[in-house]
């Protein structure tokens, strides 16, 4: 299918795969501390996630928020590592000498998945609107990925919005409830939340790859515009039908994860495609190997 988009897997996990340490996502700056020490590793990653298949890459600036650098007393650095994400990215797309596009990232401005942590709505959409200036011009496409709530997701739109370029959406589940986000809200709730804004595209990422199939069909049923996600590359057990939410999606992920591998991963990403999806990749654990398969796997198409 000529329509179909690859996007890349995950890095911060491919990072940590190929050796290297990084630095606690919860207490510290995580995958930010190798595009500072190792900005080598990461322009390698792109270009190995391109050479796979990959039409499609996110620079490296999911830590860059001005909360999470605070953690390191880097807050100042904002810029200059953000911009050094982009060029590391351009980099791997010219050694490549593919024509890939670039995709930078607004997310989550403070630990994942945790809604409860969110700044109030000034706070976010000011430093949101100060990360969108810094990617406006430097990027083709800017995703608000791994929201975790509709307020999140529309403060972020919001200020991607005013750069005039491509943006798109991305939520992520809760750790083991198909279509609910962390914050409690359904998708369908979140997805109308945004109202009257719109996004160029709908996605869902950093879930269970079985989740986002049944993310998929929701968002098939709410928007006519390009839908699409980039799981975990595990499954999860859905456990939408006990009466406990548990209070951490993050462990409650782990605690119902089944790891796949890229094949059985692949299996996945084509119930997504034959539900609508042009919009594909991978997120934590995938590895160019998975784009490998993805772009094996769309051939067939």
């Amino acid at each position: 299918m000529e329509n179909l988009i690859i996007l890349d897997g995950g890095t911060g996990t491919e990072v940590k795969r190929r050796g290297y340490e990084l630095p606690s996502s919860i207490e510290s700056i995580w995958s930010a501390q190798v595009l500072i020490d190792n900005p080598e590793v990461v322009e390698q990653i792109h270009y190995d996630y391109i050479q796979a298949g990959a039409d499609h890459i996110i620079i490296n600036n999911y830590a860059l928020t001005q909360p999470i650098l605070s953690r390191a007393k880097l807050s100042t650095k904002l810029e200059e590592l953000t911009l050094l994400s982009i060029e590391v990215a351009k980099n791997a797309q010219k050694r490549s000498g593919k024509n890939v596009r670039i995709i930078g990232s607004l997310p989550p401005l403070e630990t994942s998945y945790q809604s409860d942590l969110l700044l109030d709505e000034d706070q976010m959409y000011e430093n949101y609107l100060v990360i969108s200036s810094l990617l406006k011009n430097n990027v083709d496409i800017i995703i608000c990925e791994t929201m975790s709530s509709s307020l999140e997701s529309k403060t972020a739109l919001k200020a991607a919005l005013t750069t005039g370029i491509e943006t798109w959406v991305s939520w992520t589940l809760h750790g083991n409830r198909a279509n609910m986000l962390p914050s409690g809200e359904t998708l369908s709730e979140a997805f109308n939340a945004l109202t009257p804004l719109k996004a160029d595209a709908y996605l869902i990422n950093c879930c269970g790859a079985n989740f986002i199939t049944a993310g998929i069909v929701n968002l098939r049923n709410l928007t006519d515009k390009p839908i699409g996600g980039y799981g975990n590359s595990v499954l999860v057990k859905d456990k939408t039908e006990t009466n406990k939410m548990e209070i951490n999606p993050r462990q409650s992920q782990r605690d119902a994860s089944e790891t796949i591998d890229e094949k059985r991963y692949a299996l996945e990403v084509s119930k997504w495609i034959d539900n609508g999806a042009s919009i594909i990749g991978g997120c934590c654990f995938t590895t160019p190997n998975h784009i490998k398969e993805i772009k094996s796997l769309v051939s067939t198409y």
